[in-house]
């Protein structure tokens, strides 16, 4: 019989008489390692040595109990995890009870029948080895799902990049004004203290801010001068146009470049748009992407204007604070500002 190969079995008794039985016994009929512990006092060091499958436990013992073993096994390990089959002279019901309730697998009687001894460690080894199999089977499932998962995430996040891409060759005049708003974004994000999976989305999607300028016509977008009414009418659609660009799909990047999209232009007092939100309805990560996107748009030069001082910049964000910027993301600038310098001078065009 090899279907146990290779499992523990261990038998605490402080007698060694029925250790000895109980180990020559399922050791022959069941072909598994069996060792013996008769000072059940240390029953946590020899757990902590070696991984067991099962624990044959006497009741009866002086010093410490078999319920008292119970107890001190059941706060490392479930059920499932290690069974326990109780062995006791008792006859009392009310023991019986007790050592199930507090966390016994099974019970036998002595003195013991030898097939009935067998046939329980049996069905205890059979329980164990079902919890195994789906123990590894349910690693290998959740393993495989995360190699998908990065694999699909790889693929998203070559698609965002790509789309960054087509934006900049599209907007031809604003250089590296993508890349470094994603870095502007990742700063921003860091010094408000967000987890690194946010910090990371954050970096990777602000530079598509401006996707949906893909459907701006040129004659708008690279325009050597300011816009009339008309026009800027035509450029703002460019916040709801990503919708049209990029499908709407379950995956937290591209929701997040929608969002990023439409909201980097809405304002904290209400007066942006396309939908004039309102302070805290405006998701955060469009509210750091629009410091960004203005801070580098202030500090480039456009078509339709040069370059402003680092110092005007830092001061227009600053006054900005509660107007069309959160005022606890600007705080965050001004603390993160010598970072921000470091990438504008390193990402320069």
């Amino acid at each position: 019989m090899n279907e146990f190969k290779g499992l523990n079995v261990l038998v605490c008794d402080d007698s060694i008489t029925n250790t000895v039985i109980l180990m020559h016994l399922v050791e022959q009929e069941m072909n598994v390692n069996v060792e013996a512990l008769t000072e059940p006092q240390k029953i946590e060091s020899t757990l902590s040595e070696q991984p067991f499958d099962l624990i044959l436990l006497n009741l009866e013992m002086p010093g410490i109990k078999g319920i008292d073993v119970i107890d001190i096994v059941r706060k490392s390990y479930e059920l499932e995890q290690l069974p326990i089959l109780l062995i006791s002279g008792a006859e009392s019901k009310e023991i019986r009870n007790k050592a199930l309730m507090n966390g016994a697998n099974d019970f036998l009687n002595k003195p013991f029948d030898q097939i009935e001894v067998i046939l329980r460690v049996k069905n205890l080894l059979q329980t164990r080895k079902n919890h195994i199999t789906h123990t590894a089977g349910k690693y290998q499932v959740e393993q495989l799902v995360e190699e998908r998962t990065r694999e699909l995430n790889l693929s998203i996040k070559g698609l965002l990049y790509s789309l960054a891409a087509a934006g900049e060759l599209k907007d031809n005049g604003k250089g590296k004004h993508a890349q470094r708003v994603g870095k502007y974004a990742r700063i921003l994000a860091e010094g408000a203290g967000f987890p690194i999976e946010l910090i990371e989305m954050i970096e990777l999607t602000a530079p598509l801010h401006d996707i949906g300028k893909i459907a701006t016509p040129e004659n708008i977008l690279l325009k050597p001068g300011r816009l009339n009414g008309e026009e800027k009418e035509i450029m703002h659609q460019h916040t709801v146009k990503s919708d049209s660009l990029i499908s709407s799909v379950n995956s937290p990047l591209i929701q997040m470049v929608q969002t990023i999209a439409a909201g980097h232009h809405e304002c904290w007092d209400g007066s942006g748009y396309p939908k004039k939100l309102l302070g805290e309805s405006i998701p955060v990560e469009a509210r750091i992407t629009a410091i960004a996107d203005v801070f580098d748009a202030l500090t480039s030069k456009r078509p339709y204007k040069d370059a402003w001082s680092l110092d005007n910049a830092v001061n227009f964000i600053k006054y900005q604070a509660g107007k069309m910027f959160d005022p606890l993301l600007v705080a965050v600038f001004v603390q993160q500002q010598s970072k921000i310098v470091k990438v504008m001078h390193e990402l320069a065009d």
